[in-house]
């Protein structure tokens, strides 16, 4: 990655991170936007054909888009709903929601149960991410671990859709990016979903 590149990441991380820091000092806000935002989550698995099948998503951290029962309120539309955790090395394991979960590395609640890597993805019909910021060509931009774009770059092409979940602030004009970075297909914010 170029000098200049690792700076823009950087300070598009560090602007999206104060976002959502103002954003958590206002609960009745963020509440109002995780539950739209849960809404067209719901609305995207149907649009994409995967109700009924295996999904991938995320637990949401207090600082990420989403309701906090994100997982089980998609378990109610899909078969199953694999969930990451996060590994040594910058790797994601995979384990099912409903089993009960257990605190984690990173501060992230993570589910218990058998653990699985990142072939599980093969079986799901849609993979929803998170993200801090996206572009209208589909560039995500996460904290910068890596995680994501590693499982993601494993998957066969073309492989499930994968939807990133922001708030509409977060869609931005132009997301830095490296060759390895992954686009995502769609876009669920508040307002609604959209495919790039």
């Amino acid at each position: 990655m170029s000098e200049q590149l690792g700076a823009d990441k950087h300070g598009a991380r560090q602007e999206r991170t104060r976002f959502r820091r103002q954003l958590r000092e206002n609960p009745r806000r963020k509440a109002a936007l995780d539950a739209a935002l849960a809404e067209h989550a719901i609305a995207c698995v149907d649009h994409f054909g995967a109700a009924g099948r295996a999904v991938a998503a995320y637990s949401p951290l207090p600082s990420e888009p989403g309701p906090e029962d994100l997982p089980a309120r998609l378990a109610r539309r899909a078969s199953k709903v694999w969930l990451p955790i996060s590994m040594p090395g910058g790797e994601l394991a995979w384990a099912l929601h409903g089993k009960g979960t257990v605190p984690g590395a990173l501060g992230i609640t993570e589910p218990e149960g058998a653990r699985f890597n990142s072939n599980v993805l093969r079986s799901c019909a849609l993979l929803i991410v998170p993200a801090l910021a996206v572009d209208r060509g589909g560039m995500r931009l996460g904290k910068g671990a890596g995680y994501y774009d590693r499982a993601l770059t494993a998957l066969p092409r073309p492989a499930a859709p994968v939807v990133a979940v922001v708030y509409d602030e977060d869609v931005i004009e132009r997301v830095p990016h490296d060759t390895h970075d992954v686009p995502v297909d769609a876009v669920i914010t508040p307002s609604g979903f959209f495919a790039v």
